[in-house]
């Protein structure tokens, strides 16, 4: 955890270990300004604090040590965790600014050391002591969420399929077995986008050559569980039998020549599975 402050034209910068949650409070000065309005005229200041990390990163003066993944026999059915940062939309930045830094690799099999995503919440002053309304001081804190593999929003779809997904295809289809790529996130993270580009590069790695493998893509929102592969049809999680496993709507596992689309709105969660046998 990092802790920013700044007066003035000087920024001062101090490392704190304290996973505080403070909240952003919503106080107004004698001026009627919100807290939301203070920060906003301070954008400047804030983004010099997140510009100032992350040239601390890039030259890997970390405030903190990135953790050591270690990586066993019995660690090689773990879940993976990648992250990955979307850029902001053109009406967003307009009235926000950017608070994820990316820090590490994107070596997602690996054992070496883990990724991070760092967050930086801007705070004023008048969020803690309301009789600082009439000068509040402005500060923000950064918080490092760690990972196996994080990608910034300059990294593609497919570099992502490469690092992250190619792998568990190969393992799924060609040793045989079950793979299956989960994402999740909030309204807006990107998750459709990404679902859609990793079933693109799936359809051009699925060898025509090998029988008995299947895809699955689903989007599960609730109780709702929606197959991606034959235009958001609904689909059910459990046969005749009551076993659990992708129940397709209509039709038969894809084929790596399946015209059909990753679509659908967007999702709470969406995953693609691939296995071979199954």
């Amino acid at each position: 955890s990092r802790h920013q402050a700044f007066s003035g034209e000087k920024i001062t910068r101090s490392v704190s270990h304290s996973m505080g949650n403070s909240a952003s409070g919503g106080f107004e000065d004698t001026d009627g300004k919100t807290s939301s309005s203070l920060r906003q005229e301070r954008r400047e200041a804030y983004e010099a604090c997140i510009a100032a990390l992350r040239a601390e990163l890039a030259l890997e003066r970390r405030p903190a040590v990135l953790p050591q993944r270690h990586t066993t026999a019995s660690d090689d059915a773990r879940p993976r965790i990648v992250l990955r940062k979307r850029p902001l939309f053109e009406h967003e930045a307009r009235r926000d600014f950017d608070v994820l830094t990316a820090d590490g690799g994107d070596d997602v099999w690996g054992d070496g050391p883990a990724a991070a995503l760092w967050v930086t919440r801007p705070f004023l002053a008048l969020d803690h002591d309301m009789s600082a309304t009439l000068h509040p001081e402005p500060f923000v804190e950064s918080h490092a969420f760690y990972a196996d593999a994080v990608f910034d929003e300059r990294r593609s779809t497919a570099e992502l399929y490469d690092a992250a997904v190619r792998p568990l295809v190969a393992g799924a289809v060609l040793r045989g077995g079950v793979a299956t790529v989960l994402c999740f996130g909030q309204t807006g993270s990107g998750k459709t986008h990404t679902t859609r580009g990793l079933l693109d590069e799936l359809r051009g790695d699925l060898p025509l050559d090998v029988l008995g493998w299947r895809v699955s893509a689903v989007e599960v929102a609730g109780s709702s569980v929606r197959d991606l592969l034959h235009d958001g049809a609904p689909c059910t999680l459990r046969d005749a039998h009551g076993a659990t496993h992708v129940v397709p709507a209509r039709g038969h596992p894809a084929h790596p020549g399946h015209s059909s689309a990753a679509n659908g709105a967007d999702a709470a969660a969406a995953a693609a599975a691939a296995g071979a046998g199954d």
